[in-house]
C-alpha cells in the first residue's frame, strides 16, 4: 500500500466532529504574522482536498513571528476531544498550535513532526496547557478551559531554519 494511501486511512480513522478551519475558501480567514511567511492554498491528491502551504523564514528575535492564524468556522468545540489535521513538513520540526480560550486564556501545544511525509496529529484537548510563555491581557487564568467560544487558532514551526510546511483543514474530532 502507498505511504500516502496509510496516512490517509489513518487520518479518516479519526472521526471528524466540526471543522475548525478548512482552506476551501483559499486565504480567506487565513493570515501571517510577518511578510516573510508566505501563504498559499493548492490542491494535495494524496489527501483529497485543499492544503495550505507555508513557507516560513529562519526565526527572527519576534517568538511569534513565523505564526499562521486561522480565523475559526465553527467556534464551539465542546462537541469534541481532540484536534486532528494532516501535516507535511519538508524536514522534521516541532509545531506548536495555540488558541484562546473563552476566558481568554493562551493555550498551546507542541508536536515533533517527521520530515517529507504527511502524517496524522491528534492533540487531544484535556492535555494542552495555557501557554508558559504568553497570556493576552484580561486573561483568567486559572479558570478550567473552556471551548465553548474559540475564535481563533495559530500555528508555528519552532524550528532554527527556514522551511516549508504543508497542512490540511483543521478539525474538532472524538
Amino acid at each position: 500500500m502507498r505511504l500516502d494511501a496509510v496516512v490517509l486511512a489513518a487520518a479518516v480513522s479519526v472521526q471528524p466532529a466540526l471543522v475548525i478551519h478548512a482552506f476551501n475558501g483559499g486565504l480567506d480567514g487565513v493570515g501571517a504574522a510577518s511578510p516573510g511567511v508566505r501563504l498559499s492554498i493548492t490542491r494535495d491528491e494524496s489527501i483529497g482536498q485543499p492544503v495550505l502551504l507555508v513557507d516560513y523564514p529562519e526565526p527572527t528575535n519576534d517568538p511569534a513571528g513565523r505564526d499562521v492564524r486561522c480565523r475559526v468556522e465553527n467556534p464551539n468545540w465542546t462537541v469534541g476531544k481532540a484536534i486532528a489535521f494532516q501535516a507535511k513538513p519538508d524536514h522534521p520540526l516541532r509545531l506548536s498550535l495555540s488558541f484562546i480560550d473563552r476566558n481568554g486564556v493562551a493555550y498551546t501545544a507542541w508536536k515533533d513532526l517527521q520530515g517529507g511525509e504527511w502524517q496524522a496529529v491528534r492533540i487531544p484537548i484535556d492535555e494542552i496547557r495555557p501557554n508558559p510563555y504568553f497570556q493576552p491581557s484580561g486573561a483568567r487564568t486559572g479558570a478550567p478551559i473552556d471551548v465553548s467560544e474559540v475564535r481563533m487558532i495559530a500555528f508555528a514551526p519552532q524550528d532554527k531554519t527556514a522551511g516549508r510546511l504543508t497542512i490540511s483543514s483543521l478539525y474538532v474530532s472524538q
